[in-house]
């Protein structure tokens, strides 16, 4: 009776036993699908719901997500190598983004999973904090991981405008930057979004240490309340954006190496890399004022830290954002500052005609001088960084810079008067207010708020926005009333 009672027991016991451990394994198995599922989803906010794939997805000891071999597809081909480094590979797609690991961060650790044991795809999911560290990236596509966030920065220097200037390279690969003598660490990206009060702050890092890091700041509000995880699926408008660079000696290993390849000598690069920087930005209809382009100069010539952004005089909507970086209207509508050691000044971008410029995939010097007649440019030689910019005042924090501020070569755009917003605008006015916002007031419609894109002594072309697009006019100097500049 009592080896009986003893077996029973013994029996149930292995029946609770097979329980727990069943539970157990149920319990790992949907905390690894919720695993596999925060990956998915992050990865769909990171890369604004593109084409991505993993390797192994599994938990760190704190409850992060791990995952190993991430890949990032391009939608639209690489046209052309930048080099033969580019072309010769066979190990890394041209046009896949490749990631050693990324570790997803939530709130919560262990706590978050058990929350939404029940949810294993996190579809219900609220998550107001979200932090993403990729790790290892590589890629011969010559694309910047964020796709489009980080602007014209290169995908490894992490450095702007990394290859202009450069007769024989549209960007640089990692084996280029070692021929550089540069140490070129491993490439890791960061991001971060916290959301509070339906504002979203996003704060992106790539660094490759001993070339160069830049650290990205975006602020915007959110149209209706949502979980970071659903980030890319609900409409948000950008209030502010900044970059900030911090050169590890790229600048000054690039102009060495591009001057060396090219055969000239290091001042001409740098003349040759300025006027790169000045054709692309005319192909986005932009002109930098004197200031800007005196601390980009300085940048270009020995490194260090320079930093740009500010606020949008009117918020960008989430659907426009891409369209209006690349087509340099985001530019016009910042009330931005460029910071370059102590000083700090006032961006005063001017709008012009954009002009393309037929780079197809390739250097864009090399474009410009396809553009010349098969000439180079004649660029001059920059031979040594301009003096520090010059200020007299300080207003609201940001330097206002003397009239008399020094000319860097005869090529760079002229500053145009100050004009403040609200300013009542006569037919003579509006040469100085181009890509600017306007309400324009004429003899036979009503006021319409609209860009001024490009302005002549008869006829000013403004552009309106309208629903799903703009809509171009044309104002004769005769039926021209009045204008009020708005932004």
């Amino acid at each position: 009776m009592g080896k009986s009672s003893m077996r029973a027991g013994g029996g149930r016991m292995r029946w609770v036993v097979l329980a727990v451990v069943a539970g157990l394994g149920g319990v790992g198995y949907m905390a690894h699908q919720q695993a596999k599922a925060l990956v998915a989803r992050s990865l769909n906010v990171a890369f604004d719901n593109g084409d991505t794939d993993v390797g192994r997805v599994f938990f760190d000891w704190n409850g992060d997500a791990v995952a190993s071999d991430v890949s990032l597809y391009l939608s639209n081909p690489v046209v052309a190598p930048a080099s033969d480094a580019a072309a010769t590979d066979n190990d890394l797609g041209a046009n896949t983004l490749k990631f050693d690991r990324l570790v997803v961060r939530v709130p919560g650790g262990w706590g978050f999973y058990l929350r939404n044991l029940a949810d294993s795809s996190l579809k219900k999911a609220e998550v107001d904090a979200l932090h993403m560290s990729f790790e290892g990236f590589d890629t011969r596509a010559g694309v910047e991981p964020t796709m489009g966030k980080l602007g014209a920065i290169g995908a490894l220097s992490a450095s702007p405008f990394e290859a202009e200037g450069c007769a024989k390279h549209a960007y640089f690969v990692r084996d280029e930057l070692i021929e550089m003598g540069l140490g070129a660490g491993r490439t890791t990206l960061d991001y971060e979004w916290r959301e509070k009060d339906s504002r979203v702050s996003l704060r992106a890092v790539l660094n490759t240490p001993g070339v160069s890091r830049v650290q990205f700041d975006r602020e915007e509000t959110l149209a209706e309340p949502t979980s970071l995880l659903r980030l890319v699926d609900t409409p948000t408008a950008t209030v502010s954006e900044h970059w900030d660079v911090a050169d590890q000696g790229f600048v000054v290993a690039r102009n060495k190496y591009c001057a060396k390849q090219d055969g000239i000598d290091e001042g001409t690069f740098i003349g040759r890399h300025l006027v790169s920087v000045q054709r692309q930005l005319e192909t986005r209809g932009l002109v930098a004022d004197p200031q800007t382009v005196a601390a980009y100069t300085d940048f270009a010539h020995k490194g260090g830290q320079i930093a740009f952004g500010g606020t949008y005089a009117t918020p960008i909507h989430s659907s426009e954002r891409a369209q209006a970086h690349a087509n340099g209207s985001a530019m016009l509508r910042m009330q931005g500052t460029i910071e370059r050691g102590s000083g700090k000044v006032a961006v005063q971008w001017r709008g012009t005609t954009p002009r393309p410029l037929d780079a197809a995939g390739g250097a864009t010097f090399a474009a410009m001088t396809k553009e010349n007649g098969g000439a180079a440019p004649a660029v001059g030689s920059v031979t040594e960084p301009p003096p520090d910019v010059v200020v007299s005042t300080v207003q609201g924090g940001v330097q206002t810079p003397k009239t008399d501020a020094p000319k860097y070569a005869s090529s760079l755009p002229q500053a145009a008067p100050t004009i403040a917003p609200g300013a009542r605008l006569a037919w003579g006015d509006l040469a100085h207010v181009q890509g600017r916002m306007l309400q324009v007031f004429t003899m036979h419609n009503e006021p319409r708020t609209a860009m001024l894109m490009s302005v002549n002594g008869n006829e000013a072309h403004v552009r309106a926005r309208m629903p799903g697009g703009h809509a171009d006019y044309r104002v004769s100097k005769e039926a021209f009333v009045r204008a009020i500049l708005i932004q």
